[in-house]
């Protein structure tokens, strides 16, 4: 099937940009039966979205659009889920038939896009501009079904091709080929080593730790990173990247009381430049208890999107559906396989962090030790060896007890 095929081939991490194009076209092949080559549904809970392509250097040479058009069908939908999706599908699979016959509705960069269940539209792009950019008007419905002529994903370059009013990045609830490897996110081991992902390991090979209890080496780190501008530019030298650690890793273990003033501003700063490692948040005894999520399901998706169209401040935090959706955004990012999670919630949660920080939940059932877990498979080995001679020893033990 198309899903297996696009499972396949996002599999292969190391994907060179010189395949990307066989990559896509091997895809719109498996997709040939449709109008269209990709479609998704959004949680569009706001009133205006921003559809945008952009020139990429895809192509040999200068930078350019990889096509001068693209048609796109928006379709109301009554949800973000797969069955949500499939309902629409033959609605919009039979109005991208206008692709063929060229009765698209044509609009120019700075145009608007309205559902509707009778039209396509021909995207034009600005050969004159490297963006373009179409207002969505989504007054009318909670969620739209996009069906597109090629994957959104072509057209970028240094943004995403869906956005919120507030410039947040907005994910597809469910993509149809699924965009296998479109992450921008935090948790990944190097080199193979699974470890390598976990702040405390990083720390131990770093020569630092993880300790709440002083500030110092926090505001050493962060000084460090300002004073050199390297670290603020893509692939930044290891001496930033383990200051960029210290920073990131106090952030998200330590309570938020004891951590340095405008260090989430800091952070913000200099996050789209590292690959963050991962570490529980510690349990703070006086907040409730999360509630449980479902990693890789809607309710993430749809609690992002949520987040995103409250306000910052105190008073918008504590709407109910703001700070039902603070609480399973911060559940999901803490407990949640990284693959899992969609690739703006990083982003939603730490932009409304310190405003929301009455509406924080523990993620943690009790307080923790995070050099509790190993730093090697050596280690992990170790132990689970000892357990096994535990168990056994108990075992042996038990037979003897009762044998007498």
């Amino acid at each position: 099937s198309k899903e297996v095929l696009c499972a396949r081939i996002a599999s292969q991490e190391k994907m060179s940009c010189m395949s990307l194009p066989l990559t896509f076209a091997l895809l719109g092949m498996a997709a040939a039966a449709n109008n269209y080559e990709w479609a998704g549904v959004f949680y569009t809970p706001g009133a205006e979205y921003k559809w945008m392509a952009q020139m990429t250097g895809a192509s040999a040479g200068a930078k350019g659009y990889v096509d001068a058009t693209m048609t796109i069908a928006l379709i109301p939908a009554t949800g973000q889920s797969k069955e949500a999706l499939d309902a629409v599908a033959g609605t919009g699979n039979e109005v991208m038939a206008g692709t063929a016959s060229g009765t698209c509705e044509d609009v120019v960069s700075g145009g608007v896009l309205t559902p509707d269940t009778t039209k396509c539209y021909n995207l034009i792009f600005d050969q004159t501009n490297s963006d373009s950019v179409f207002t969505v008007d989504a007054s009318g419905t909670e969620n739209i079904a996009f069906f597109c002529q090629h994957f959104p994903v072509e057209f970028e370059d240094t943004q995403h091709y869906f956005k919120d009013h507030t410039g947040a990045d907005v994910e597809p609830g469910y993509p149809v080929p699924e965009e296998g490897g479109h992450s921008h996110s935090h948790g990944g081991g190097e080199d193979g080593d699974e470890f390598a992902g976990w702040c405390v390991c990083q720390a131990a090979s770093g020569g630092w730790k993880v300790d709440c209890s002083t500030m110092t080496p926090v505001t050493t780190a962060v000084a460090a990173l300002k004073a050199k501008a390297e670290c603020m530019a893509g692939s930044p030298p290891d001496d930033c990247v383990k200051n960029y650690f210290i920073m990131q890793a106090h952030h998200d273990h330590c309570l938020h009381d004891v951590l340095p003033t405008d260090i989430e501003k800091d952070l913000h700063v200099y996050e789209e430049f590292y690959q963050d490692c991962f570490i529980k948040r510690q349990y703070d005894s006086g907040l409730s208890n999360c509630p449980a999520v479902t990693c890789g399901g809607n309710e993430v998706t749809t609690a992002v999107s949520k987040l995103n169209a409250c306000g910052t401040s105190p008073t918008a935090c504590a709407q109910t559906d703001c700070s039902a959706a603070m609480k399973t955004v911060l559940m999901a990012h803490d407990t949640c396989p990284e693959d899992t999670l969609p690739d703006n919630l990083e982003k939603s949660l730490h932009d409304h962090e310190e405003h929301c920080k009455a509406e924080l939940c523990n993620s943690a059932a009790a307080e923790f030790d995070p050099y509790a877990d190993p730093c090697s498979a050596e280690t992990s080995a170790a132990r689970s060896q000892e357990a096994v001679w535990v168990m056994t020893l108990v075992s042996c033990l038990a037979m003897w007890l009762f044998s007498v």
